[in-house]
């Protein structure tokens, strides 16, 4: 029976992927990627050959219609490595559906590597409980939504208390912490994390205020995606 390994990929820093995921992109033929490109260059710097390779562009927007071409691959009993741009697949990447069908159609076994994400990295560099913790996924582009979602989490944290991890657009984060603030007031901590493995990664503590005054002050380098990690602080106000 054929195998469909989920590989992780670095977040930031090459040095991060593990031995088994260099053996499994080395020596599986097929490759599903959110971006060839992308994983063309990893494999590059990792001094991987894929001339013989099958790449096969996996991305959420023809997800669904390739999956039976997918099963299809497995029954014929060809390995598969599903890897996403950074990170793990299938958190907040597609992925999940594939796995969901191949268990089903029982065409093949499935190997999920640990690895890289930036989900488990922020939560542990931010400082708060990480005992428990919900990850919201990427916050919608739509201001109604994201406040319907932030209020929705005032209900669930009375009855689990949690930390809070989602991923931010930077040209939207200055925008959201406002949000936040009027919302929750004082009474929530933020760790903005940026870069994370890399050269210039940083993780900025404070209360939603401190941390606004630092974009508008510090005229801090947003670019590129953020993890927000956030923790509700007991109401002092009862």
């Amino acid at each position: 029976m054929a195998t469909l390994f989920i590989v992780p990929t670095p977040i930031g820093n090459l040095g991060d992927i593990t031995r088994r995921s260099v053996d499994i992109l080395k020596s599986t033929k097929i490759i599903l990627s959110e971006d060839t490109r992308v994983t063309k260059k990893l494999m590059k710097l990792l001094e991987i050959n894929y001339s013989d390779k099958r790449f096969i562009s996996y991305f959420e927007h023809n997800e669904e219609h390739k999956i039976s071409e997918i099963i299809n691959l497995l029954e014929l009993e060809n390995d598969i490595a599903l890897v996403s741009d950074a990170g793990t697949p299938i958190i907040s990447d597609p992925g999940y559906k594939l796995v969901r069908e191949v268990k089903r159609a029982n065409c093949a076994d499935i190997a999920v590597l640990p690895g890289a994400t930036s989900v488990t990295t922020a939560l542990v560099a931010s400082t708060f409980p990480p005992d428990k913790f919900t990850y919201l996924g990427f916050l919608s582009k739509k201001t109604g939504e994201k406040e319907k979602l932030f209020k929705s989490v005032i209900e669930s944290h009375r009855h689990i208390k949690s930390t809070y991890i989602a991923f931010e657009s930077g040209y939207r984060i200055l925008k959201t912490l406002k949000l936040m603030q009027n919302i929750y007031g004082e009474n929530v901590q933020v760790a903005l994390c940026r870069e994370l493995t890399k050269l210039h990664e940083s993780v900025e503590l404070g209360a939603c205020s401190e941390i606004i005054d630092m974009i508008e002050v510090k005229k801090l380098n947003l670019k590129g995606e953020l993890v927000l990690v956030f923790n509700i602080l007991e109401d002092k106000n009862g």
